[in-house]
């Protein structure tokens, strides 16, 4: 039966057009034969549904009586799986039903590609001689204007706004070290966290406003009746605070006090008493799962309202507005009835990534007319760059990675890899001698990785229903991942004689632990994260969370603490021979401190040049050093790359209820 003519459809970076019998990949034409292009679509025409071999044989194999059905089938589809990178293995395209038939699991979308066209997008600059922050920015519910934070050339960062009728930004007095910026109700004041504190400030200017207490910000939210719901800390509930400050109250359920459960990236609907927030992180003990919720300030039940989104999310013209498969996607929403209903929007294609794995943000924020802003993976990717201890940059490791690890010989880098641009992260091995690198994992969340003192294994985090886990696995890929740590574990190293040291959330805040080989439970040590065992295993250095910064205790005593970094610092490194400490400071410039192994005594801390690093704090390591003390960093490109502005999307709802009735 011949296939009928219809729009493309859309999966992953690919497209395949019926009508003129193409398969694309990010517009570029793949050859693909007449048959496994007929099986193709019939699996298109209905994905996520069984297409057994009986329909495909009567469907494209009908008539040929001489025909190895058999054959002629396994080849189709291997001939499909080639064009698609996709491995029957570990499919992501192509699931085989054995002796059944095939099912396509990736999501699709046929939307008319012309769509895309009448969506108007522009892009806006930096101010001269700063550059963005990844994911720190906001548009006001008018969408009339954006703040945003931006660093100078000294990697001092600030809070500016711009209002998007004008030509020009301005900064924002008393907001240095600001994160996670959000409007008031009015688009008149700014909310935002700065040295453990919640802040306001009126961009007509005059002093910055103390709310409270709030160790860590991950997403503020302003109603009309001048109420903030927050983020206070790294694992627990929203609370709430008036506009002109108080003693914070919670307002979402209360995890149990051992959880990690963390509730974050809050958002009002139009009823100003409820709004939207993401649970992350949810235990065997927790009440709630993890996914997207509705919240009330008159209650602290939580609703439901979707387990399969992650992160933060937007709310405008009736849709809500998130992130999926490396996407920017939309899907009606009933702000009455806290339910997701109609089908879902493709806004853009294959254009944003988590930036922050831990705490699943998205480099996005919409007004309530339906505006977007948002940071386009094809300006701000960055790249591993090697650089000497001057700051000269003298080659590039390309491909998209994160979380540099180089082994102990320096040939071989461990990375994360989003190689197919659908949000899933797995765990590589790059040949730096031979340019080749072969993925370890398939899980699709797996980052944090580190090597063991021999080279021959990798220690890196997993997450599965969104809590953490450390496997270790061969670094050869030889063998398969071994469970080392239950659920929690963050961030692990591990020492020559087999202990090994991670964080851990207790109370509300990671703590460092270590697991001893002869011991059946960790130690906890004290508030701590990103450890890091000196060569000779004499040593482990970590950061303080808040503004402690990087210190040093001797192992296996682990007393006294000694203090490395002035000010706020994280992601320390070792040199291959214990003798410097490197870390990252607050203002991202690269740091040196001597080290003597023998007397545990510590120099005074030396810049060494400023990197454009892509997060100084909180997101794992993005940079290490090679046995020859070259270091390869984890950039953002030289040039500041622009924001970009997206007007337009409501007639792409209009367009899907259209083609719904």
């Amino acid at each position: 039966m011949p296939v009928s003519p219809q729009a493309p459809i859309r999966f992953g970076v690919f497209e395949v057009d019926l009508k003129t019998r193409e398969l694309r990949k990010r517009g570029i034409k793949v050859r693909l034969q007449d048959q496994p292009f007929e099986v193709l679509a019939a699996l298109l025409e209905r994905p996520g549904q069984l297409v057994t071999r009986e329909e495909l044989q009567n469907r494209i194999w009908a008539g040929n009586t001489f025909v190895d059905f058999d054959r002629g089938l396994n080849k189709a589809i291997n001939r499909i799986r080639e064009a698609l990178g996709d491995l029957a293995t570990t499919p992501r395209f192509i699931e085989t039903h054995s002796r059944r038939g095939y099912r396509f699991i990736a999501a699709v979308s046929d939307m008319p590609a012309n769509n895309i066209r009448r969506l108007l997008r522009a892009s806006l600059l930096a101010p001269p001689n700063t550059s963005f922050l990844p994911n720190q920015f906001a548009l006001s519910r008018d969408g009339s204007r954006l703040t945003f934070i931006a660093a100078d050339s000294n990697g001092v960062e600030a809070l500016w706004v711009r209002d998007l009728s004008a030509a020009t930004a301005q900064r924002l007095a008393g907001t240095e070290g600001a994160r996670s910026p959000f409007w008031g109700p009015d688009s008149r004041h700014i909310g935002f966290f700065a040295g453990g504190k919640l802040k306001t400030v009126a961009i007509a200017g005059g002093a910055v406003r103390i709310l409270c207490d709030a160790r860590i910000g991950l997403g503020g939210a302003w109603n009309s009746d001048d109420i903030i719901v927050f983020t206070r800390q790294i694992a627990g509930p929203l609370y709430r605070v008036t506009a002109d400050g108080g003693t914070p109250v919670p307002v979402t359920p209360i995890p149990d006090e051992l959880s990690s459960q963390l509730h974050c990236w809050p958002v009002f609907l139009p009823r100003q008493d409820r709004f939207l927030f993401f649970v992350n992180r949810t235990g065997p003990r927790d009440l709630l799962q993890n996914g997207i919720y509705a919240g009330s300030l008159s209650s602290r039940d939580a609703h439901l309202v979707s387990p399969e989104i992650d992160g933060n999310v937007g709310f405008a013209g009736d849709h809500m507005f998130f992130v999926a498969e490396g996407g920017l996607k939309a899907q009606p929403f009933d702000p009455e009835r806290l339910q997701l209903t109609g089908q879902v929007v493709p806004i853009l294609q294959h254009e944003l990534t988590i930036w922050d794995p831990v705490w699943f943000h998205q480099g996005f924020s919409v007004s309530d007319s339906g505006t977007v802003v948002f940071q386009s993976r094809t300006d701000f990717a960055p790249e591993l760059v090697w650089a000497d201890a001057s700051g000269n940059e003298y080659g590039q490791i390309r491909g998209g990675y994160w979380g540099p690890a180089i082994s102990p010989d320096g040939r071989f880098v461990a990375v994360s890899s989003d190689e197919f641009h659908d949000g899933k992260w797995y765990v590589c091995v790059h040949d730096v001698e031979r340019g080749v690198t072969s993925r370890l994992t398939d899980g699709g969340r797996e980052w944090f990785t580190s090597w063991s003192p021999m080279g021959d294994k990798l220690i890196y985090d997993s997450i599965a229903g969104h809590a953490s886990f450390t496997y270790g696995t061969p670094a050869d890929g030889s063998g398969g991942p071994q469970l080392l740590l239950e659920p929690g574990s963050i961030g692990a190293h591990a020492s020559a004689d087999g202990s090994v040291a991670f964080a851990r959330l207790e109370g509300g805040w990671p703590h460092l632990a270590v697991l001893f080989p002869d011991k059946d439970a960790p130690i906890t040590v004290g508030p701590g994260v990103e450890p890091q065992f000196s060569p000779d295993g004499r040593w482990v250095s970590f950061t303080e969370p808040g503004s402690a910064g990087v210190c040093v205790r001797p192992f296996p005593a682990l007393q006294p603490k000694i203090k490395i970094s002035v000010g706020p610092a994280s992601q320390s490194r070792w040199s291959r021979d214990g003798t410097q400490l490197f870390f990252i400071a607050g203002d991202r410039k690269l740091m040196a401190v001597t080290f003597d192994p023998e007397s545990g005594r510590a120099g005074a801390p030396r810049q060494l040049f400023q990197t454009r690093i892509v997060r100084a704090a909180m997101a794992g390591f993005q940079f290490d050093v090679a046995p020859t003390g070259r270091f390869l960093i984890n950039s953002l490109p030289p040039a500041s790359p622009p924001l970009s502005i997206l007007v337009g999307c409501d007639s792409l709802f209009k367009d899907a209820q259209n083609g719904l009735k």
